[in-house]
Formats: structure tokens, C-alpha cells, sequence
């Protein structure tokens, strides 16, 4: 297979390495391996502000997992959740609402996604939801509650 020069490839994984070949950046993820079915331990969401519907479900979310809203995650915001809740990155699931979550995506054991939250949020999480618009947030919450379940 022939690599298209103009286009960024990824790949998502836990760690990574970036280097460049032929002029284009391409970046190598190593995996992280899913042997353990267990639930995650800490769930957290890349999102502003919660509608009715979204804090409905956030609350159902919060009384059975460890649940963290984030408005503007910086770079390492994960590590220091999964620290602050006593859980490793694999532990984690995260749903991201806009490019702002890909930081996030990237470390999760768990990568959720909201259509519209960038190409490559899409391309980096595990399931991608309906458009925030349309209830994708609540529908991703429900789906992570189903998880802990």
C-alpha cells in the first residue's frame, strides 16, 4: 500500500511516537491491549455545559462511575483525573464533544465520540454517536452508564 503524501495518517493507541517519512508526518501509536472486559472506573466527559436531557443522564452516570465534566481539557488532563480517582489511562473512557477532546481520546482506555467533533476524534474513538444536536451527548452518557452497568 502506497501513503498518500497529502494526507496526516493516524492511528489510535495509549503511547505513541511521531516521526516523518516522505515529507508527511505520520504517527505510529503502540496498542494498548483490551484483554479485561472490566467496566471503566472513571468516565469523563469533554463538554461545556449539559442540556436537561445530557445532566439527566450525567447524573444517572455519576451515581454508579466515578464522573468528570471538562469544559477545556489541557494536555495531561486525563493522567491527573485517573490520578486524583485512584484508576489507570486503560480504566478511563472518554466522550469527546469537540476537537478540544482528541488529548483525551488518545490516552482512553474507552474512546467515544460525537459526529461533528472533528475528523480526527472520529477517526481515534472505539464508537462514534449522533451530532450533539441530534442527542448524541445523551446517547453517548446512556451508552457509558450501560458499560458500569
Amino acid at each position: 500500500m502506497e501513503l498518500n503524501k497529502n494526507v496526516n495518517y493516524s492511528l489510535r493507541f495509549a503511547e505513541y511516537t511521531e516521526f516523518s517519512m516522505s515529507g508527511s508526518s505520520v504517527r505510529m501509536y503502540r496498542a494498548t491491549l483490551r484483554t479485561n472486559s472490566a467496566p471503566p472506573k472513571l468516565v469523563v466527559v469533554e463538554a461545556e455545559c449539559l442540556s436537561p436531557d445530557e445532566r439527566t443522564a450525567f447524573a444517572l452516570l455519576s451515581s454508579r462511575v466515578a464522573a468528570v465534566l471538562v469544559p477545556c481539557p489541557a494536555q495531561g488532563e486525563l493522567a491527573i483525573q485517573c490520578q486524583a480517582h485512584s484508576c489507570s489511562l486503560n480504566q478511563a473512557a472518554v466522550i469527546a464533544t469537540s476537537q478540544r477532546g482528541l488529548p483525551l481520546l488518545l490516552e482512553a482506555g474507552i474512546a467515544l465520540a460525537l459526529r461533528g467533533s472533528g475528523y480526527e476524534n472520529e477517526a481515534a474513538a472505539d464508537m462514534v454517536f449522533k451530532p450533539r444536536s441530534s442527542g448524541g451527548l445523551a446517547a453517548a452518557i446512556e451508552y457509558a452508564c450501560r458499560l458500569v452497568a
